[in-house]
């Protein structure tokens, strides 16, 4: 036996060991291959070991979920009731598997018992300690909300968030992962976006998301997407919208390559109006912070609608390859100066260059080289010539914060009337 001492109490035998032989077991465990050994480190810092043999109760149905356990040794088995308390569904965890995490996210019973089926050794996070863990370390917060996700819209799990009937999912981004569901009362589908708890434990984020959050579902225009409600369940937001048909801009950049400049313009200026009606909306307006391809849905006429205003974040990105966001951020972003919706209008300019010629103005093999780039280096000029137009003017694009436009150099010409070739 690897413990240096043992013992027992009501929810099994327990026992402890070196802390460094505990890094190297949990670094072994599938869903922490990825954390840092720093991250591993601190969590193994707080982990308690406990024994059970088989037949134990591990957990019981009924009882305050206070424990997330991560199965060194072992089987187990989540015996899931029906409404009548008999047992409808059995599962069965090994080695590697993690149990009781949506009951302590949550803050709820236990709806299921969990029964050991052969000597089982788990560690196990406390309540405190995991809650620490999860506002201390983002990427241990990401690991527990893509268990969450795993287990919502799934047979035996999660299904309702609220009164609504989640029906799978539907993709999933760096901030929030989507779900498609039914409104029964309606009688109609939504999207149900749930941030993820990088986002739900961070503090400052989160009272600024509250602030806004009323404002948001007041926005009305045809270019914005309806946000319809947003719920305060399982330890995180859900916000509650309607459901898009189409395709987002970065898929179709991806299946067709560039726009010709009459489809550009077409999107840009919903986009624009779209832009424009958010930063003079209330008292202070809203500024959108994360215009993208992805956040831009064209149905099969062409309209678009913009997404996920209000949930966007500074990057958090270490050195590694960067695609997305960054690559949208207006200097003043990256400076830490205070923003308006002229950071939304540069982020535009990007995406027109973006849209234009399938690239990006700036590249950079990290997060912090791409950075200074956008804030010390001028921005590259776009010769139309190379975009996809049956002309070769000799007009130019500069995306920047002070102009996000077409500029039109003495002799040039726009070839507006060429033909769309993105739908």
């Amino acid at each position: 036996m690897l413990g240096l001492a043992s013992g027992h109490t009501d929810q099994g035998y327990w026992m402890s060991i070196d802390t460094d032989e505990i890094v190297l077991i949990l670094s072994g465990v599938e869903i922490l291959q990825d954390l840092d050994v720093e991250v591993i480190e601190d969590i193994a810092e707080h982990i308690e070991i406990v024994e059970f043999k088989a037949g134990d109760m591990v957990v019981e149905k009924g009882h305050m979920g206070n424990r997330i356990y991560f199965i060194f040794e072992g089987k187990v088995e989540v015996q899931i009731p029906d409404p009548q308390g008999d047992i409808k569904s059995r599962i069965m965890l090994k080695k590697g598997e993690v149990v009781g995490e949506i009951s302590l996210l949550i803050n709820s019973t236990y709806s299921a018992d969990i029964v050991a089926l052969t000597d089982t050794t788990s560690f196990y996070l406390d309540h405190d300690h995991f809650k620490d863990l999860i506002e201390k370390h983002p990427d241990f917060a990401e690991v527990m909300t893509q268990l969450m996700t795993s287990r919502m819209a799934q047979n035996g799990g999660i299904n309702r968030v609220s009164k609504y009937e989640l029906r799978g999912k539907l993709g999933e981004g760096n901030m929030a992962t989507v779900f498609n569901a039914w409104d029964p009362e309606l009688e109609r589908e939504v999207a149900i976006k749930m941030l993820k708890y990088k986002l739900a434990y961070d503090d400052k984020f989160l009272d600024r998301f509250e602030q806004e959050a009323k404002t948001i579902a007041s926005l009305n225009h045809p270019n914005i997407v309806n946000v319809f409600e947003v719920i305060d369940e399982f330890s995180t937001r859900f916000i509650v919208m309607e459901k898009l048909h189409g395709q987002d801009l970065s898929e179709i950049l991806k299946d067709k390559g560039a726009f010709d400049l009459t489809a550009t313009r077409e999107i840009l200026s919903q986009v624009a109006s779209a832009l424009q009606y958010a930063h003079k909306h209330g008292d202070k307006g809203i500024v959108h912070r994360d215009i993208k391809p992805s956040n831009i849905v064209v149905d099969n006429y062409g309209n678009i609608k913009l997404t996920d205003f209000g949930i966007a974040g500074p990057p958090q990105d270490k050195d590694v390859n960067i695609e997305g966001t960054p690559s949208y951020l207006a200097p003043e972003i990256i400076n830490g100066d205070l923003l308006d919706g002229r950071a939304d209008i540069y982020a535009l300019g990007v995406m027109a260059f973006h849209m234009l010629t399938n690239s990006l103005p700036f590249s950079a093999s990290t997060l912090g080289k791409l950075l200074k780039m956008q804030v010390n280096q001028k921005q590259a000029w776009l010769s139309l010539s190379k975009a996809p137009c049956p002309r070769s003017p000799m007009t130019a694009y500069r995306t920047g914060t002070k102009s996000a436009g077409f500029s039109n150099p003495p002799g040039s010409s726009i070839c507006s009337s060429s033909p769309t070739n993105w739908r």
